[in-house]
């Protein structure tokens, strides 16, 4: 975490203190600290990953675009995956923080738009590197979208579900895990194809032509994987 530290981002030319006033030319130095600077840093990863990709990310570059130094940054942070990591995690949205209804075709458009903004907030990045790691065993961003969106989306996709199930608003045998990932596998699935940018017209089919007929009271014979 970056602290309130100043942190001088410009350096003065060297030259003799000025008695009674500033040298004419000599500007003062620059001076972050805290939010401001931990937004720079930030906004400079996210743009060395749209440009240079996660690859050739480099400490020294992520400084130089910063306007600051790399010993700030090794003050922070160990590694580039963690400083990349937590610029994710600052970045994305937290499906935890979305207000549910009680209905249940608007609480599953609200989860899924979690899973769009998290390919659209950080400018594509996220969905850049999560499709050049598809095939990494250890793919850092990869598993910080999948740890901090994808996955909480799922779960608490499963919970409302499960909720809707007791008043009778689905079927009890379709609050699974298969059913409730089956939405957000659909919209990462897409951007593998498509690109970054999820339409709002095809998270509303997702929800209306998949989601909600398996779970819908009035759907067809299960299937055995439905209860796995």
């Amino acid at each position: 975490m970056v602290t309130t530290t100043d942190v001088t981002t410009t350096e003065a030319s060297a030259a003799p203190a000025a008695t009674g006033s500033v040298a004419a030319g000599l500007r003062p130095a620059t001076r972050r600290r805290g939010d401001a600077l931990r937004k720079a840093i930030f906004d400079a990863v996210f743009e060395q990953l749209r440009t240079v990709g996660y690859a050739n990310l480099t400490m020294d570059n992520v400084a130089a675009a910063a306007h600051t130094s790399k010993t700030v940054l090794y003050r922070r942070w160990t590694s580039k995956d963690d400083m990349i990591s937590e610029a994710l995690r600052e970045a994305l949205p937290a499906p935890a923080e979305v207000v549910l209804t009680g209905d249940v075709r608007a609480d599953m458009h609200a989860l899924l738009r979690c899973v769009q903004v998290a390919f659209t907030s950080t400018k594509g990045t996220a969905f850049q590197i999560v499709s050049a790691e598809a095939g990494c065993e250890r793919g850092v961003v990869r598993q910080t979208v999948i740890a901090h969106v994808v996955q909480p989306c799922v779960d608490r996709i499963l919970d409302m579900l499960r909720q809707a199930a007791e008043r009778g608003d689905v079927r009890p045998e379709a609050a699974t895990e298969l059913v409730a990932g089956s939405g957000p596998a659909l919209l990462v699935q897409y951007s593998l194809v498509h690109g970054p940018v999820l339409p709002d017209e095809f998270i509303s089919s997702v929800v209306d032509q998949i989601v909600l007929p398996l779970v819908s009271p009035g759907a067809g014979a299960k299937s055995d994987y439905l209860d796995r």
